[in-house]
Order: structure tokens, then C-alpha cells, then sequence
């Protein structure tokens, strides 16, 4: 069904270091307009840069990696409504347009590496290097390998993938240097950085304005009248759900001895090399310290453990996890771990990245592997047999509840509440999955039957909408309480602001600060060392920028922190640092620009590029491959 595909688009494997380099590097030439470049075209294609085309096969992953990241990043599942949102197709389409403009560019200017200098990349990147104290930045090789693991890739993957970033690294270095950086630049902005101001302040609180009283009733109806979408009543809708939790999903999936026995019997070549063996590891910066660590440990001077102690390694640091030999990418290594009995330790071992000492803590037989594969393809077997029933039954209109009462599944029924989740009474109402059921139940339209909500770990849902109260407007008569308390609060805020206005023109008029808190019994107070971003301020960030936009020796109101309040100031002095270009953060500030500069002609560049090259769009295929368009 359609909706089980679009669900299937949505997911996909996990992201790999370069799209979010990339997408940090493309982002900055913002969502170009896609539309004026639009082409027919009968390819499979979503676009072409220069007469390469971009596959709907290399836009549909790199979508899925996107949208994979999104849901890591916020706990939340990207459903295509928020993608659409979001215009996740057109940052992805943009992205990989922009890759292979640089792969093309890279190409006509004859770069290249070669597989040694890769390497040499990959050790020199900070992203895999640790420090320690006394010693300069070495590779890790723990951290090159939790980024394999989870990425979901093996070294000639990650090499393969990252050639062609480091190529387009080639055409970025040579703006890396970034631009000229004039004094007058660096002076504008240190001033802005580092001016400093004080002020003087009283707060002018609401009570100054007395008792505005109960409003006239003609007031009291202008007001309503010009306000009335603020009294409407909120729109109320209640729904039916069915949630189907992993362990209700685990249940429907069932292996026996007798399955595993034939799994192996079928696979005999491919069963054995299935064992996995849960390891860990030492890493050293040379096979000499690995060597000495190891002969140590066989001489019982020390134990493995007590070597992780010593060097002060975390568990993060020293697993491997539990792996087939397949899932070791580095042969040494993997003949090592898969030599070794339960509990034992190896000695040094001469890996292609790295220097080990490896530890099996433990082995996991062919046959348990097998049997967890098997309970997981039922299962994902049980849950895809699930969807399908219940698209199925949905699309022939069928309502959820008998739906459930067919499969012996239970259904609940919730509200009605507001898009917030709170009831008439501004009670909370509880449910499964709430934070991403009320954004799709407020866009449904009753009779239509929504996507189901992927919930991961919590399971998945489906829902219908069972009934809306439609928002509308209440009468004065309905409304009177709260009508009469925003007039209040308005009434209350507007006199209040005029009479600041006064007290600033009075001040204006030569009374001074003090005189003027005197009569109003309030208390003056300082405020020094403002900067413009407000830290550690005494008065709100409104307020600061209220001081910043008044001239030296001027005087100015702002609304207080309370929201209520008003603070009236008096702008007594600035403070201008003297800027010393040979100063640590002059300098620092002058490399920020200049790279900041290099970033804009980097995009300047890449832009012109892909203009010189040509680029077309097959939009429908971009829709089809999101799953918003027709097939």
C-alpha cells in the first residue's frame, strides 16, 4: 500500500560522516529556487549537473540519511508532513547538487589521492585524534572505529565515501585561508564586541498607575471587538488508537530448535562464520608499547583489566561490542580475536590503523545467533503482516475498533482535548506517543484514515479521529471575565507606558535621575559594564538593547523583566577598549573573519560552478522518491 511505502521511505540506513559536513558547507547558499529550473524528462533521474545525473536510487539514501539524523538528533520520527516542512527534498537535492559540481570541478583540474595519502588524511584528522598530557595529538583508533559502527559502514566504505570528500576538500583548501581582513573591519568589530556602557536605572512599577477601574460598556465592547479572535474557544478533538508495542511484536514471532537446526543445515558454508565473540581492546601508540604491555600481562605483573585501570580507559574506549569475523575490518585483528578462547587475552597485534592488545569476553555460538537473526526477521515478518493487514482493512473502510476486535488487539479511546493536549478544563491528557500524535491528528481531516506513528522503542500506532468541536467565538456575555482582565492588562500597560514617556521627557527637560526617583519613591540604581550581549546584565536583554540604541547621555524606558514594569535609564558613559592588533584576540577575532570570508567565497565559488555547468530538475521524480507524488 502506499502508505507502507511512504512509511518505508522514511527509513533507511544510518548517516555517514560526509552528509553532515556537506550539509553544514551547503546550507550556507540557503534554498535556491528549484522551481525556475524544473524540466520534463522520461530518466529516473531527480536532476543533472553538467550532464551527470543524480540518481533517484543516491537522492532516495542520502534522504533517508537526512531524516535518519533528524529523528537521532530529536527523539522525534520525521513524518512526511514535517520533512515537507522542513523542505528536507530540496536541502538534500541541494546538497548533492553542490557535491557533484565540486566532484566535476575537482576532475577538470586534475586532482586526485592517492590510497596512502588517504590514510595519512584519516590519522591527521582532529575528528579521530586524542591528546594527552605531555604528548602531541595521536590518532585514535577507538574513535575512527565508533564512527564505522555507527555509521553502519566497514573501512573500504568509509574510504571509498570519503576519497570523494577529501577531493572536494582539495577545491575548498584553497580558500581555506579565507580573505583580507582591513583594520577598519577588525576595529567595527571589536568596538561592537567590546564597548562597554553604564547606566543608571529605577524601576517604574505598574502600581504607579493606580486602579484602572471597571471599563465603560462601550469600551468594554470596542475592545471586545478588536480582540475577539484572542476569546475564541479552543478547537477540541478526540480520537480512537491502537498501539502495538515490540514485545507484542516479539510474541507473534516464535522459533524453535527445529528452525535453527534447518537454518544451518541449508547455510552449512555461511553458519560457522556467523559466531560472534563480544571484545575488547587496548590501543597503542606503538607496537613496542603494545609489545611490553602484553608481555606484562602473560608474566601475571598485571591483568588486562588492571591495564584499563592504569591507563585510565573508559569502556567506551576499550569495546569492540560482539561481532562475527566479517564485522572486524581489519584482518590482523579479526584472526586474532577469533584465535583466542572465552577469557583470554592475546598479545600485541599489529593492526593496519592501530596497535592492540584484545581481549574475548565472551563467545556467542553460531546457533544463538541464528535463532535471534530468526526472531527478528519474524518479527519484522509479524510487524510488516501487521501493517499490511491494518492498511488493508483501514483502506476498505473498516473502523479501527473492529479492526482490533479482528486481531485481538486492544484500542483506546482519548479526549477531546486541544492541540495542546489539554482538555476543556486546561487539564493535561495523557496518551502513547502524544508529542507526535497531536501535530497529525490537528491536521486530519475527518473520514481520512492518517499515517500510522512509528513510536521506535514505545511501538506503533495507528489512530483515527473520532470527533471535532469546532473553535468559535464566544459572546461578550460568555467571555465578559476574560475580557474585562486583558482590557485590564492593556489598560494598565498602556497608561503605564505613557506615563515613562513622560518621565523620559521630563528628564530630557534638564530634572535629573534622582529628583525625578525621589518623587516617584523609587530607588536609583547602577548597571555597569553593559555589553551588548547582556550577560550577566542586571536589567533584561530588552533593556540593553534599548541602552545601545540611545545616544551617550541620553535617557530611554524598556520594559522590566516582569514584563510589567517599566525601567527608565540614563546612559551615563561609555567604555572603548583601544584595540591592539597584536593582541591574542585581535588576532583570534582577525582569523575568525578571514575564515568567515573565505566560507562566503567558497560559496560564491561552488555556486558559479554549478551555474557554469548547468543543473535541471526532474521534480516528479523528486516527489515520487519522497512519496508525495503519483505513480
Amino acid at each position: 500500500m502506499l502508505s507502507s511505502f511512504r512509511h518505508v521511505m522514511t527509513k533507511g540506513p544510518a548517516k555517514y560522516v560526509t552528509a553532515v559536513i556537506m550539509f553544514l558547507l551547503i546550507g550556507s547558499f540557503g534554498l535556491w529556487g528549484v522551481e525556475g529550473w524544473l524540466q520534463g524528462t522520461t530518466s529516473t533521474d531527480v536532476a543533472t549537473v553538467g550532464g551527470t545525473p543524480i540518481s533517484s536510487n543516491a537522492f532516495s539514501e542520502a534522504y533517508r540519511r537526512r531524516t535518519t539524523m533528524i529523528t537521532q538528533a530529536t527523539g522525534q520520527a520525521v513524518t512526511p508532513d514535517l520533512a515537507r516542512t522542513l523542505q528536507i527534498d530540496k536541502q538534500v537535492l541541494n546538497s548533492l547538487i553542490a557535491e557533484t559540481a565540486l566532484d566535476l570541478q575537482a576532475k577538470k583540474l586534475g586532482l586526485g589521492l592517492d590510497q596512502a595519502s588517504m590514510v595519512q588524511a584519516v590519522m591527521n584528522d582532529p575528528s579521530f585524534q586524542v591528546s594527552q598530557p605531555g604528548k602531541p595529538p595521536a590518532f585514535d583508533p577507538n574513535a575512527f572505529r565508533r564512527l564505522l559502527q555507527d555509521n553502519g559502514l566497514n573501512e573500504d566504505m568509509f574510504f571509498a565515501r570519503q576519497h570523494e570528500f577529501y577531493i572536494r576538500n582539495q577545491v575548498n583548501q584553497a580558500f581555506a585561508e579565507g580573505g583580507p581582513v582591513s583594520q577598519t573591519m577588525l576595529q567595527a568589530g571589536a568596538r561592537f564586541n567590546q564597548e562597554k556602557r553604564n547606566v543608571s536605572y529605577f524601576v517604574l512599577p505598574q502600581s504607579a498607575v493606580g486602579d484602572v477601574g471597571q471599563p465603560e460598556a462601550a469600551a468594554l465592547q470596542s475592545y471586545y471587538d478588536e480582540h475577539k479572535g484572542q476569546f475564541r474557544t479552543k478547537e477540541l478533538r478526540s480520537l480512537t488508537y491502537l498501539l502495538v508495542t515490540p514485545a507484542q511484536i516479539d510474541a507473534m514471532a516464535t522459533v524453535t530448535d527445529a528452525d535453527v537446526q534447518a537454518r544451518i543445515d541449508s547455510e552449512k558454508d555461511k553458519a560457522a562464520a556467523l559466531e560472534q565473540r563480544t571484545v575488547e581492546q587496548i590501543a597503542f601508540p606503538s607496537l613496542d608499547e603494545a609489545k611490553a604491555a602484553a608481555a606484562r600481562i602473560a608474566s601475571g605483573q598485571v591483568t588486562f583489566e588492571g591495564l584499563v585501570a592504569e591507563r585510565k580507559l573508559t569502556p567506551d574506549d576499550t569495546s569492540l561490542g560482539t561481532l562475527s569475523r566479517s564485522q572486524l575490518t581489519d584482518p590482523k585483528i579479526a584472526e586474532a580475536t577469533f584465535g583466542l578462547a572465552e577469557g583470554a587475552s592475546s598479545g600485541a597485534v599489529q593492526g593496519t590503523l592501530t596497535n592492540v592488545i584484545l581481549k574475548v569476553t565472551k563467545i556467542v555460538p553460531a546457533t544463538d545467533v541464528i535463532r535471534a537473526q530468526l526472531q527478528q526477521q519474524r518479527a519484522q515478518e509479524s510487524l510488516k503482516n501487521l501493517r499490511d493487514t491494518v492498511e488493508d482493512e483501514r483502506m476498505g473502510g473498516t473502523p479501527l475498533k473492529d479492526i482490533a476486535a479482528k486481531l485481538k488487539l486492544q484500542v483506546a479511546s482519548v479526549g477531546p482535548f486541544d492541540a495542546q493536549g489539554l482538555d476543556a478544563a486546561g487539564k493535561q491528557v495523557d496518551f502513547p506517543l502524544s508529542a507526535q500524535v497531536l501535530p497529525a491528528l490537528f491536521k486530519t481531516e475527518q473520514g481520512s484514515d492518517p499515517e500510522s506513528i512509528d513510536g521506535r522503542e514505545q511501538g506503533l500506532m495507528w489512530f483515527s479521529l473520532d470527533s471535532v468541536v469546532p473553535s468559535r467565538e464566544r459572546t461578550l456575555d460568555e467571555a465578559k471575565a476574560d475580557v474585562v482582565a486583558a482590557w485590564a492588562a492593556d489598560e494598565k500597560a498602556n497608561r503605564l507606558r505613557e506615563k515613562a514617556d513622560d518621565v523620559v521627557k521630563q528628564l530630557n527637560g534638564g530634572k535629573s535621575l534622582d529628583e525625578v526617583a525621589k518623587s516617584l519613591t523609587v530607588q536609583v540604581m547602577p548597571a555597569w559594564d553593559l555589553t551588548r550581549s547582556g550577560q550577566n546584565a542586571p536589567i533584561p536583554a530588552a533593556a540593553v538593547n534599548a541602552v545601545f540604541a540611545t545616544p551617550l547621555k541620553g535617557f530611554g524606558s524598556s520594559i522590566s523583566a516582569n514584563g510589567t514594569d517599566r525601567i527608565i535609564f540614563h546612559v551615563e558613559d561609555n567604555v572603548v577598549p583601544e584595540l591592539d592588533f597584536k593582541a591574542a584576540d585581535t588576532i583570534a577575532n582577525g582569523k575568525q573573519l578571514s575564515a568567515a570570508i573565505g566560507q562566503d567565497m567558497m560559496a560564491e565559488y561552488v555556486t558559479k560552478v554549478r551555474d557554469q555547468l548547468g543543473v535541471t530538475i526532474n521534480q516528479t521524480n523528486v516527489d515520487r522518491t519522497v512519496g508525495t507524488g503519483s505513480f
